[in-house]
Order: structure tokens, then sequence, then C-alpha cells
């Protein structure tokens, strides 16, 4: 129990940083004079800002011990500065919802039960920022680092003496709080379909994501993908400068995150004809939040190339050709990777689960058989009982509260409404084609589609606050019972005295020297964990290193990556699911 206190401490600690970094922001980027921020936004634009600060330095030096506690004393000292302005904005903007989404935060915390993917790429990638400056052509050690993880790269900062990197998996649950607590302080603000849409995000959390476990990176997209939504509902009702600033900021940070948050760009649809290009020409201004964007898409971009060779890794497009980057991973092995991910996103594993064909059916072969049925077996997937869990709990709220038909008069798709509905409907329609796994955005981008459907043809009913009442009382009991029985039976099974503060396995390597550069390699499967960098899951794919100017150059042959690839997806499709060949 002294474990948990103090894990409790480090976690109001991480929120205490998060703010003052929002703080800060605010204080250089953000509008003169201006408090119209939440408390939800100023974490969230917290973390924006320490991810540039991270992404800068990391060119220069590791984002080590030393340069973390800098930054802790540097933002402790700003927040004791400002402290009476700081003060009277959170006394303006707390409330009993923000206090109780604090304490749930935190009880989904409480857990030694990491994400999957923490000793595929998200340790190692921590790893790597902690103890190395940039490295050009990072991505041939994994071509999993270079799969756009900035939100790794930000937790990275979080290290704290004794305990290391222990309980940096607090940093997801912290995000998703801001995000949450901005968007219950829209409550105060919205119409009634507003409200409606934000109680669903809010019973959509609570019953699918009660495990902190599964927040990864991809909830926190979900969360800005819900944010940028809700800015287009406010935007619609009236437009303003502020607005399109936060949404351009969070629409280029999502972005940078995971790349199906490019998506939302077909929300901006609606401005062409609310705003007549007056408030979209507002970003292009010179100022300094319109500084700050471009920063965070320079410093991003040039970060990209030097560590994979492309501004998108997996975009083939966007790769530079390795006679101009020697250490580019190069376009056939994004090309690879791309049809790999394409196909298990479309329900390859699934398929090869369920058919257990004679022969490996590569990712090439499963797209070119399921090329018009691919539904099929992505509806024997997991991924697809979340889509209709999803779906159940829209209809739950779109049932009760639908009136009539609207009149055929208001019924006019120039309306911004439509508007809306027809940006909403096209980013499915390319989510369905290119990505149809409900954890790549399908969380946001359908459930928004939907409502935009009701709102554009429908009369929503006054809220129907009974029900409501009832079903988030429901969510909340699964959520708090879910995760008390969790920990429970966590705290009997973990044997060590340190819970909940994470016990990272240690992995068996062996160390080759590559042109005087030392290169791990894990001897008992593929993937790094916490060993330490530079690590690298085979001893085929350096090919070659060389150190310029203090700066690590690490380099690859495209035919060595790919056959890389072609070993992680049997592996995740065979090994890993005891699938017998």
């Amino acid at each position: 129990m002294l474990s948990v206190f103090y894990f409790f401490i480090i976690y109001n600690f991480y929120i205490f940083i998060i703010l003052s970094s929002g703080f800060a922001f605010k204080k250089i980027f953000w509008f003169k004079n201006n408090d119209n921020l939440t408390i939800g936004e100023i974490g969230i634009f917290g973390f924006i800002f320490i991810y540039l600060i991270i992404t800068f330095f990391h060119y220069f030096f590791p984002i080590n011990i030393i340069f973390s506690i800098t930054i802790y004393f540097l933002f402790s000292i700003f927040f004791l500065f400002e402290f009476k302005n700081i003060k009277s904005l959170i006394s303006l903007n707390l409330s009993k919802n923000i206090i109780y989404l604090y304490l749930l935060g935190f009880l989904t915390a409480i857990t030694t039960n990491l994400h999957d993917d923490w000793q595929l790429y998200q340790l190692p990638i921590i790893n790597y920022v902690q103890q190395f400056k940039i490295v050009f052509g990072f991505i041939s050690l994994n071509d999993y680092y270079g799969q756009g993880h900035g939100f790794y790269e930000i937790m990275s900062i979080f290290q704290l003496p004794i305990v290391k990197n222990s309980s940096l998996y607090l940093i997801p649950v912290v995000f998703v709080v801001f995000a949450l607590s901005h968007i219950l302080s829209e409550l105060n603000k919205t119409d009634t379909k507003g409200k409606l849409f934000i109680f669903f995000i809010v019973a959509l959390i609570l019953l699918r994501f009660s495990r902190s476990k599964e927040y990864g990176t991809d909830l926190p997209v979900i969360c800005l993908l819900f944010m940028i939504q809700i800015y287009v509902l406010n935007f619609i009702k009236k437009p303003n400068t502020e607005v399109i600033f936060k949404t351009a900021t969070i629409f280029v940070f999502a972005v940078f995150l995971k790349i199906y948050a490019i998506l939302a760009i077909f929300y901006s649809l609606f401005l062409l004809k609310k705003a007549n290009l007056k408030f979209i020409s507002e970003i292009f201004k010179l100022n300094r939040l319109s500084t700050f964007i471009f920063l965070i898409i320079l410093s991003t971009v040039t970060k990209n190339l030097i560590t994979s060779g492309c501004v998108f890794y997996q975009i083939s497009g966007t790769c530079l050709d390795k006679d101009l980057a020697s250490w580019s991973i190069g376009k056939e092995v994004a090309k690879e990777r791309n049809t790999y991910l394409t196909a298990a996103t479309k329900g390859w594993k699934a398929y090869v689960r369920t058919e257990q064909p004679k022969e490996f059916v590569t990712a090439t072969q499963y797209l070119e058989l399921s090329k018009y049925n691919y539904l099929k077996y992505l509806s024997k997937d997991a991924i697809f009982d979340r889509l209709i869990i999803t779906l159940l709990i829209c209809f739950f709220f779109i049932f009760f509260h639908i009136s009539k038909l609207k009149k055929k008069e208001n019924n006019n798709f120039l309306s911004h409404n439509k508007t809306v509905l027809i940006g909403s409907l096209i980013a499915v329609l390319l989510w369905i084609i290119n990505i149809p796994n409900v954890r790549y955005g399908g969380y946001a981008y359908v459930p928004f589609f939907l409502f935009m459907i009701i709102f554009s043809f429908f009369e929503i009913s006054k809220l129907n606050m009974n029900f409501i009442k009832i079903f988030i009382s429901l969510c909340l009991i699964f959520f708090i019972t879910k995760n008390l029985n969790r920990i429970s039976k966590e705290f009997i099974v973990d044997k060590s005295n340190n819970y909940p503060f994470s016990n990272f396995e240690d992995f068996k390597y062996k160390t080759i020297n590559i042109d005087d550069i030392k290169i791990r390699v894990p001897t008992d499967g593929l993937w790094c964990g916490n060993i330490k960098m530079l690590c690298s899951s085979e001893d085929y794919l350096i090919s070659s290193a060389s150190i310029k100017n203090s700066y690590i150059f690490l380099k690859s042959k495209e035919q060595d990556m790919i056959k890389f690839i072609n070993r992680t997806a049997y592996y995740d499709t065979i090994e890993e699911n005891d699938i017998k060949k």
C-alpha cells in the first residue's frame, strides 16, 4: 500500500509538470490576455509543448535524467512566478466532474500489466531517446521504431531518480484524463446535440477502455479526434479564430502521433463554406501560434527524415531513395511494411486462424484473395466485436433522443451540418477501404458520422436525463468494479514490494560490433524490451555503421529489411498465436 501511495504522488507530480508546461505554452504562444482555455486544453497543449522541446533538444543530446530534472526545475520555477494567475484560472475551471475523472484515472493506472507492445517498440524507443541523441537510420534496428511513435518520445522525459522508467505508463492515463476533462467541460458550453455526443464519448471510454494497458498511443489519438469533432460542432454554432487554431494545432499533433488521424482533415470542408476562407487564412498569418504549429511540423518532419529517411514511414512516396540518403530505409521496405499492415487491418490474422490454410499465406496473397470480401474475415476478429459494441452504444443514445424527421425546407445539403456530414462520410469510407480496424480511429470516425446523420436529418428531443444518468451510472459501476477486481487479483499475484511500479523483464542478448559500434541483439526472441540501446531485433539488419561529427549513421540493405518484415509477419500470424504451420 505504501508503494501505491508513492505511485499516487508521482501521478500528481506528472500532472503538475504537464500543467506547468501548458501554462508556459499559454504564456508564450497563446493569444495575449486570453483565458479562454480549459484545464484539459492546457494539459493537452502542455503535452504538445513538451513534445516540441524533446524533439528539438534530442537533435543535440540524449534526453537523460539530468535533462529531465532541469525541465522539471524550470517548469516549477515558472509555476511559482505565475502562481496567482494559474491559481485563479484553475479555480474558475475546476469542477466535481474533473475531480472524479482524476480519481478514476488513477484507479485504472494502478497496474503492472503493461501494453502488449511495450517490448516491441515502446520501451526501446524510450530507452533510445534517453540514452542517445538522434541517430541517422535508427529505423534499421527494427523498422517498427519508425512508425510514428512521438508519444513515447514524450514519455522519455518523465524518468525519475530511483524509480527510473517504472512509472512511465502513468503518462497515457494523464493524457486521457486531460482530454476527457476538456470534453466534459464542454457540457456547459454546447447545445443539446453536443451534449448528447459528449455523453456518448464518456460511456464509450468507460465501457471500452477500462484498463490502462489498452491506452498506448491509440486512445490518446482517438481522444484528440473527439476534441477536433467537438471543436467542429462548436464552430458551426459560433465561428471564431481560437477554435481554428486549437483545431489546427491538435490536428497536426495527432497526425504526427498516428497517420490515420489525417482523415480528420475532411472535417475542415465545412470551413470552405462557413468561413469563405476568412478564418482559414488566419492560421497562415505570422503570429506566435502559427509559428508554434510551423515549428511542430518542421521539427517532426526533420526528425522523421533523420531516423527513417521518410516523412511518414510506410508511405513509400514520402521516403528518400537510398542513393540520396544512405541511411534511409528505402521505398521498397516501406511498401512491404505497408502491405503487411494493410493485410493485418483487413483480417489477415483472423483468416489464418480460422481457415488454417495448409501453407502460410503471405500478406500479398491475402490481400489478393480477400480483395472483395475482407469484411468477411474481419468479422471473425475480436476487433469486429469492439466495433459492434461501439455501434450499440451509439444506438442506445440515438434511440432515446430521436424526435422526428426534419422538415423538407430545413433538410438542405448546403447547411453547415450537411457539409460536416459529407466530410465525415468521406473519412469513414476511406477508413473502411484502407484501415477498417476500429482501433485505428474507428472509435471516433464511425460514431461521429452516425451522429451527424441523425443531427442532419432528425430533430433531437430534449435530453432524456433519466436514461443518461442510469446508463452512465451503470458504466461507472462496470468501470470501477472491473478495475477493483483486477487490482485485487494483480496484488495477490505480484510478489514484489513495489506494485504497481512496472517490473520490466530482463531479456538475454548478445553483443556484436559493426564498425566499432556496439549493437545488442536479443537471443530469446525478436524484441529488445528493456535491453540497453542500441538494440537490434536481428544481427543481419545493420549492414554498416559510422560516426560523423559525433552523430551515428546506421545503414541497412533493403532485401535484409524485407526479410525481417516477412519474419515478423510469420511470427505475428503463426508463432505468436500458436497456429500450426
